[in-house]
């Protein structure tokens, strides 16, 4: 069964002014068959332009902010690791213990007074109490003052991807119920706006990409395609037939023609860095001699 995810349903990335991080006031319930439905039957890829598509959306909010881009990109590599990168137990996990923390009453409030040093009680203290101090941990990392200043931060991260979870979950109950068999494709023109990554305007007809933490493991993780799951095919393609070239190592694209050095010797092979570059030195010199 397929479902769609699209950056101009307004639904579930709406063009606010500013970044709804308020959680359902029914809270957000996790349920166990769907999820488990959803993830047999969605791809990898499927997962990860799911968890591109809401950190692009978010970070897009926070412009100005270096410190909240690095910590919210540590939220959602922990997402793409845990739901793209392991298994059904990891990704079960991980969206459990986010059931837990989104459903404890007025935690965004609490998190901010914890990462400001306001001291609560152990008794309704979230990485101490009994039904909830495991998942917490798990999610945010040890009970300490420097932990709480960054789950202040990443609670952005993991309200909107449940709330954008839990919507989704929701379509696919509906769609279960119509009992319809749909053959999910894989989108080849695929095309996210421009909220998929951070772009920066440097002067007039020079937009670059920036390139953050979050980005670069993506880019690894598919290695060597990962510009085509961030961007689509269509766009990728499009990009190489004007002259642009792909890194042969990582698969970055170039921000303009001829940027990437090539191989002195065979001219076949280009790298954006001299880390990609020495990584891919013993395979490369196999092919060049």
């Amino acid at each position: 069964m397929a479902l769609p995810v699209s950056m101009e349903d307004t639904e579930l990335f709406g063009k606010t002014k500013c970044l709804d991080t308020e959680l359902p006031v029914a809270g957000i319930k996790l349920d166990v068959e769907t999820f488990d439905q959803m993830f047999n039957s969605l791809t990898k890829l499927w997962w990860s332009r799911l968890i591109i598509s809401v950190r692009g959306y978010v970070i897009n909010y926070y412009l100005k902010s270096e410190e909240t881009i690095f910590l919210v990109d540590d939220a959602f590599i922990n997402l793409h690791r845990a739901i793209v990168e392991g298994d059904r137990d990891t990704a079960h996990q991980i969206l459990n213990d986010l059931d837990v923390v989104t459903n404890v009453k007025d935690i965004g409030r609490v998190l901010d007074d914890l990462a400001s040093g306001v001291q609560i009680s152990e008794e309704i203290h979230p990485f101490f109490m009994p039904a909830t101090q495991d998942a917490f941990r798990r999610v945010f990392g040890p009970a300490e003052l420097r932990t709480y200043y960054s789950a202040a931060k990443q609670k952005i991260a993991y309200f909107v991807f449940m709330r954008i979870f839990a919507a989704l979950q929701d379509r696919w109950k509906v769609q279960s119920a119509k009992k319809k068999s749909i053959r999910f494709e894989e989108d080849p023109e695929w095309q996210p706006d421009d909220r998929v990554v951070l772009f920066e305007q440097f002067f007039q007809g020079n937009r670059t990409w920036v390139l953050t933490d979050f980005d670069r493991h993506v880019l690894m993780c598919w290695r060597p395609h990962g510009v085509a799951v961030i961007f689509g095919d269509r766009y990728t393609q499009t990009k190489v037939d004007e002259g642009y070239k792909l890194c042969s190592h990582c698969g970055m694209l170039e921000q303009h023609p001829d940027q990437f050095p090539g191989c002195p010797k065979c001219l076949d092979a280009f790298y954006c860095s001299k880390d990609c570059l020495d990584a891919d030195e013993d395979a490369h010199t196999k092919k060049c001699h």
